[in-house]
């Protein structure tokens, strides 16, 4: 045979085009400015994270520490001195709270919505501290809820069945609970009902004007 074929070399590929740098495009080289600008508003909304963090953390603490101690003051007399005397008995009594429910969660979601902790500190701190009469009658109503809730049959003592105690009130009171969970939810299906409304006719107000001019 004739000489070897001769090995054949791919040709390379040609180089990556290159891009003429334009002055002032950003670059992957260049670091970014962070957001903010001036003023550093980052820190500012870190901070006011922060504050709104030991503030509920605070809130929660206090909560906490005033129920315990309306529990040992008012628990075992509650239900037994008050319910008896209420218009309906222990049912009024039941419904009652559960009408109190939802106008109490309420107060304590309305302020804390229009508080902005990033822009408006201090303004928040006000919204705060005017939900705290809902956290008060939230934690008053959880106390009566929790004080006619009866404990398991191997928790049950002989000061079970004494007058006021949690197996006494269900003796006397059968599904005591269902009066007192209708109340909260008609309460709060009719609630929603007017805030829809009162909603409705403010938008209407608003584009009303807008309507009518040529």
């Amino acid at each position: 045979m004739g000489s070897s074929a001769k090995k054949v070399r791919r040709r390379a590929a040609g180089p990556a085009l290159r891009y003429d740098h334009v002055p002032g495009a950003r670059t992957s080289d260049r670091p970014r400015k962070k957001r903010g600008g001036k003023g550093g508003r980052d820190d500012e909304g870190e901070r006011g994270s922060w504050r709104f963090g030991a503030l509920m953390c605070l809130t929660v603490l206090t909560v906490v520490v005033l129920f315990g101690l309306a529990d040992l003051a008012w628990g075992e007399t509650l239900w037994g001195e008050v319910a008896p005397d209420w218009p309906g008995g222990g049912y009024g009594f039941a419904i009652t709270i559960g009408l109190l429910a939802p106008p109490a969660v309420a107060a304590i979601i309305a302020p804390l919505t229009r508080a902005n902790w990033k822009k408006e500190t201090a303004r928040s701190i006000g919204w705060a501290v005017a939900a705290l009469p809902g956290v008060a009658l939230t934690s008053l109503l959880l106390l009566l809820c929790f004080g006619a809730t009866r404990p398991k049959r191997r928790r049950r003592g002989p000061e079970c069945f004494a007058h006021g105690e949690p197996c006494w009130i269900h003796e006397q009171y059968p599904y005591l609970w269902l009066p007192g969970l209708a109340a909260a939810v008609l309460c709060a299906v009719v609630g929603g009902w007017l805030v829809h409304l009162y909603l409705k006719r403010r938008r209407s107000a608003l584009t009303a004007p807008a309507k009518d001019a040529p």
